[in-house]
């Protein structure tokens, strides 16, 4: 059950739509929100801090120090401050915001153990720097992170449709649980993706998906089974989504041969890095 939402917000764009799938999430779930801001630790230790030390001094840079950690925080409370409004046009009563200094995905980490679910954007305030590759804050979390967590694209869209990608695998029966609960909440439609990813494993993803769906059934819910055959199944998840018109993917943090992922690339990061709708991994 959802009663908890950590939503990280940077003041990015990926960081403001990561706020408003919480404010939804925890509209529909009746949840409890917590925004949640890291001041970055990093830029005050960084090899700019370093030559601007070497250059005027170490008195004059403790003095300077202080005010880049001023400007930091003066930034931090301005977003929080916007995070509140929004909790507050929202008639969320039981949201707060909070401030911490560290390093960003260490602190998420740290911040996660009291939440059901961690929103955060696909890229942070370095978005133009790192084009389509997945933020390095939002990749440490979806490796490391206990907590299901939504990463969340550039725009907000309302979550009607959502995609399940079911492998049979330990994570893919914590996400398709996950996704029930969802459904539930939400009032949303849930399509149950199975990916044979060669010819042979047709009859495998049958079976599959017929675990599934009796799943499904005994939670007295329904969905509507998609069998793909693709050899890549970050391809086939993307296509899915967009051919089916959904809203959310919901997939098992690990799963479609992770040996092979770990040689070639993960379908995890793939998918996360290329949809471009909310991405909910579940480990």
């Amino acid at each position: 059950m959802i009663t908890k939402i950590l939503a990280c917000t940077d003041g990015s764009r990926s960081g403001d739509a990561a706020t408003q799938y919480g404010i939804a999430l925890a509209q529909q779930c009746q949840a409890a929100l917590t925004g949640l801001h890291v001041l970055d630790s990093r830029v005050l230790e960084g090899p700019l801090m370093a030559d601007i030390s070497g250059w005027i001094g170490a008195q004059p840079y403790g003095n300077q120090l202080q005010q880049f950690r001023e400007v930091l925080e003066e930034k931090g409370r301005s977003i929080l401050q916007a995070f509140e409004q929004l909790c507050e046009a929202a008639k969320l009563g039981n949201a707060k915001g909070i401030i911490r200094m560290g390093h960003p995905s260490r602190v998420i980490l740290d911040e996660e153990a009291e939440a059901d679910l961690v929103v955060i954007g696909r890229h942070g305030i370095h978005a133009d720097m790192v084009g389509a590759a997945l933020g390095s804050t939002a990749e440490r979390l979806i490796r490391h992170s206990e907590t299901p967590c939504m990463v969340t694209p550039p725009e907000f869209n309302p979550i009607c449709k959502i995609l399940l990608a079911y492998d049979g695998s330990d994570h893919a029966r914590h996400a398709l649980s996950f996704a029930l609960e969802l459904v539930r909440s939400l009032d949303a439609e849930l399509i149950l993706l199975t990916v044979a990813e060669e010819a042979a494993g047709a009859d495998t993803a049958r079976a599959l998906s017929q675990e599934a769906l009796r799943e499904v059934e005994q939670q007295g819910t329904k969905a509507v089974p998609l069998i793909v055959e693709s050899p890549r199944a970050a391809d086939a998840i993307q296509a899915s989504c967009e051919e089916q018109g959904c809203d959310l993917i919901v997939m098992g943090t690990y799963g479609y041969s992770r040996i092979r992922e770990m040689i070639l690339g993960s379908t995890t990061t793939r998918v996360t890095t290329q949809a471009k709708v909310p991405v909910l991994l579940v480990r």
